[in-house]
């Protein structure tokens, strides 16, 4: 399989990461962040990854219960 010449990794990368790159900047950074804002984005992620790993474990408690309680009841 080839890939078109003009889909580069490097924009696809541009892609992926934030901020986002555009064509005609794609090794510039447009801006830094200050410490502040760094923190908050670090804030947010632990945040959204506690979320997601509670929410992982319930579903997961329940699926376990949900097949000790059908081995329980004999099904």
């Amino acid at each position: 399989m080839r890939f078109h010449p003009d889909l580069h990794l490097k924009d696809l990368s541009g892609r992926l990461h934030w901020p986002h790159r555009t064509h005609t900047r794609t090794s510039a950074i447009t801006r830094t962040h200050s410490p502040s804002e760094d923190a908050e984005i670090a804030k947010a992620t632990v945040y959204v990854s506690t979320v997601t790993l509670v929410t992982l474990l319930v579903v997961l408690a329940a699926i376990a219960f949900g097949q000790e309680a059908l081995h329980w009841l004999g099904v």
